[in-house]
């Protein structure tokens, strides 16, 4: 899933608004922001990456590790919300595996996943590369 300028979040007040009037979830290598919206229909998705995270190269190098993400995943988010991720110094550091797994757990914990629970994706993928019959 790509994410058009129009499904980003780029205004200053705008990523104010979603910190103070919606919900945080910590985790271990980010913070999300979400907030409702119900009068837009896609999903508007931005990102704070300070210098604590480290120079400029590691901080697009964060960045791209979190679009990639989305990317991946961005199919199985509910509509009508906005996102606003703030990664940690740990994520600079963290293996991409961490880091997505992290993101995950952040994603379920805000309720923002439609698909089947994430445990049940990583079992019916094994069991199809089995060789057992699909749906």
């Amino acid at each position: 899933m790509r994410f058009p300028r129009a499904r980003r979040i780029t205004r200053r007040g705008n990523f104010q608004r979603v910190r103070r009037k919606g919900r945080s979830y910590r985790g271990r290598h980010m913070i999300l922001g979400v907030l409702a919206d119900p009068e837009i229909r896609s999903l508007k998705v931005g990102y704070i990456t300070t210098r604590r995270v480290g120079n400029a190269v590691a901080r697009s190098r964060v960045r791209r590790r979190l679009r990639g993400i989305l990317q991946r995943h961005g199919d199985s988010l509910k509509s009508g919300y906005w996102l606003v991720m703030i990664p940690h110094a740990s994520s600079r550091d963290a293996s991409s595996a961490d880091f997505e797994k992290d993101w995950l757990k952040l994603v379920r914990r805000a309720d923002l996943w439609l698909g089947e629970s994430i445990a049940e994706a990583g079992a019916s993928e094994t069991s199809n590369d089995a060789g057992g019959a699909g749906p």
